[in-house]
């Protein structure tokens, strides 16, 4: 009889996640290259692809994705790399990826591995070695440059119960990514013959392999459970085996490195036009962004995902290193708007970054996931169908007609628009408000840098809509001396710091959550610049939000969204609803807003206007959403922060978003 082996054992975890259905993924289809009858193991030995060992930990989704690696490497034909791959990237990326919140857990799926390969490339396993011990797993700077000279080209998904298309697959790029549920067969692998048993078995779990060659009773597999499992680390897994217990094919080729050596080339490359080469930009791009989920803890999964340790290694490794030879170190917040996808908001970091880099302003960008335009635009939807011109104003319906938006406003509110908006507050205001949260954390380490720079470290606020919001707490926190006693941040301790200068575009926030937190830190002058953007009132009301409600965001929050209600002007005031720091209507009406104008202690700037001769003063955004890509209005926020009236230097380039484009051909349909 002949030997076998007894690996796996027991106590080792077999936790590889299916593959969910995702119509995303690119399907790959054979092609009339040529097939050949069978593709030997001994044809693929010659290339001396490492055997992997993952011992216990549940990681096999790194390991089997590093044999592919390996292997697509050590053939390439121009320049071969013959270092290893380290599988321990590879599956931190996959965990990063895949289709399960957080990271803190064993085993992922394929499709996250592949993501995370697609996503950042990977680097060595001298760069990142897999050690049992290790805690922290963190994208560093070096480990972030080494990556990117083993990019991942294009990956497709291959049909798992089509033999036909994964011959195909093999003879065109001679290696496959799989995996499939693991029985107890795996353990009795006969080592004369390679074959996997395949009688009497049960199941013991999932696991991910390299499929390596094939011949006519089934597929050879390099394992990652040592020389000691099988054949010196190969099996050969039955077809009919295959069959039955296969989930997912992956096939994938190489892509060709990169250097982007001027911002600017990030920016473009991260910008929708240039498809699918953003993955040229994440490295760059990363040590700027801090994502929040939506309860403002870290967010660690997506594409730019953030945890503690790369919070930690923005401000102690990055921010010290890019502004080593600044005479002033200046660091930027930026938060964006609740009209912003996670794509724009890092585009518009991209876009703004060259020019600040150039101009010594280091920017950190808060992406925190609000998603509120898409759910406003749900509700307007629904209100609108909802609407009749029958019911208690039916003696008004033809009037009606003409007051759409007052129909909408308190269907908007009831049809969850109030609560959904409160939740975002709520968001917003906890990234600082808990000590885990991203704000929080993040702050911390600013307070140090402060500590450390002294005289030389500014500290910059922009905010833009709901950004104001999210930022309230922040400078609250920053500027207060002592026990906070009121607002968000009642109960902490203040850092007294001071902020160089703090600019709002379109301020989402009541005017009353701006005198708790914004106007302490105005009137004691621990905020040295303040500016304020606004649209005039008649802008604002040529305004739309999804062609649905025919005036800006602001005055459906104001209206509809927020605490105090507006009641049509028919029926009681005209000017109810809650009033916005946003609006102008509203800072007219108020005269502590007024004063501070007038001193100048705030400066506010109405959009649009023909002030081109004044710099810091110039805007020409014509929405609620045009004041983050209105070149005027970010050359006057960039003029404000260094305290200029003029910009030089690199210009300033406003990319195309994807959202920005489908907004764009959505107008030209309508038009045609």
């Amino acid at each position: 009889m002949a030997d076998s082996t007894p690996k796996p054992t027991p106590d080792q975890i077999l936790d590889v996640r299916p593959d969910t259905l995702d119509f995303r993924d690119k399907m790959y289809e054979a092609n009339l290259y040529e097939v050949p009858t069978k593709i030997s193991l001994d044809e693929y030995k010659q290339w001396n692809i490492p055997i992997l060992d993952q011992g216990k930990e549940g990681a096999c989704t790194g390991f089997g994705l590093a044999t592919v690696a390996n292997y697509l490497l050590r053939r390439r034909k121009i320049v071969p790399d013959p270092k290893s791959v380290s599988p321990r990237m590879l599956y931190e990326m996959a965990k990063r990826y895949d289709e399960w919140p957080g990271e803190q857990y064993a085993g992922s799926s394929a499709r996250g591995a592949m993501k995370g390969w697609y996503k950042h490339g990977v680097c060595s396993d001298e760069c990142w070695p897999y050690k049992k011990e290790e805690t922290e797993f963190r994208l560093t700077d070096e480990r972030t440059s080494d990556a990117l000279r083993r990019p991942l080209g294009a990956y497709y998904r291959v049909n798992h119960k089509d033999l036909v298309a994964m011959h195909a697959a093999m003879a065109e790029v001679g290696i496959l990514y799989a995996t499939a549920k693991v029985h107890s067969g795996w353990r009795e692998v006969d080592t004369t013959t390679g074959i996997i048993s395949y009688e009497d078995v049960f199941p013991i779990g999932g696991h991910a392999f390299a499929i390596v060659a094939y011949d006519e009773k089934g597929f050879w597999i390099q394992n990652s459970w040592g020389e000691d499992w099988g054949q010196k680390g190969f099996g050969l897994i039955t077809y009919d085996d295959w069959m039955e217990n296969g989930t997912d094919v992956w096939v994938a080729r190489l892509g060709a490195p990169v250097i982007l050596k001027k911002a600017l080339s990030t920016a473009i490359s991260h910008s929708a036009a240039a498809g699918t080469s953003e993955a040229y930009s994440y490295a760059d791009l990363r040590p700027h962004i801090i994502s929040l989920g939506n309860n403002g803890l870290l967010n660690p999964g997506g594409n730019f995902g953030t945890s503690e340790a790369e919070v930690k290694a923005i401000f102690e490794d990055d921010f010290p290193r890019v502004t080593a030879k600044w005479a002033k170190k200046r660091l930027l917040l930026y938060a964006h708007g609740g009209l912003v996808s996670e794509s724009g908001a890092v585009q518009r970091l991209a876009d703004y970054r060259p020019s600040l880099l150039e101009k010594e302003i280091y920017p950190v960008s808060f992406i925190w996931h609000t998603d509120i335009w898409s759910t406003i635009t749900n509700i307007l939807k629904d209100a609108l169908q909802q609407r009749k011109p029958e019911g208690w104003l039916d003696s008004a319906k033809d009037f009606m007609l003409d007051r759409l938006d007052d129909a909408l406003e308190p269907l908007a509110r009831t049809l969850t628009g109030k609560a959904q908006w409160k939740e975002m507050k709520e968001n917003a205001l906890l990234a600082t408000t808990q000590t885990k949260g991203g704000a929080y954390l993040a702050l911390e380490h600013i307070k140090h840098l402060a500590d450390k720079y002294g005289e030389d470290f500014e500290i910059h606020l922009v905010g833009h809509s709901a950004g104001s919001i999210f930022h309230a707490p922040i400078i609250r926190l920053l500027t207060s001396k002592g026990k906070i006693n009121s607002g968000p941040m009642r109960g902490q301790t203040g850092y007294g710091l001071k902020i160089a200068s703090c600019t709002l575009w379109a301020p989402a926030c009541t005017i009353d959550v701006f005198k708790e937190n914004y106007l302490p830190a105005i009137k004691n002058k621990t905020v040295n610049r303040f500016a304020l953007f606004t649209l005039t009132d008649q802008v604002e009301q040529d305004d739309h939000c999804a062609n649905i409600y025919h005036k800006s965001l602001l005055y459906l929050v104001s209206n509809a969204l927020e605490d105090k209600m507006h009641i049509p002007w028919f029926l009681k005031d005209k000017e109810s609803g809650t009033p916005l720091l946003g609006m102008e209507k509203w800072i007219q009406q108020d005269t502590d807003l007024q004063e501070l104008i007038a001193q100048k202690k705030i400066y506010w700037i109405v959009s649009p206007n023909t002030d081109s001769n004044n710099l810091p003063n110039h805007s020409t955004a014509r929405a609620h959403g045009a004041f983050d890509d209105d070149l005027p209005t970010v050359n006057a926020t960039l003029a404000r922060i260094l305290g200029q009236t003029e910009l030089h230097g690199e210009k300033l380039i406003i990319n195309r978003s994807a959202s920005s484009l489908q907004e764009k051909r959505i107008k030209l349909f309508q038009q045609s």
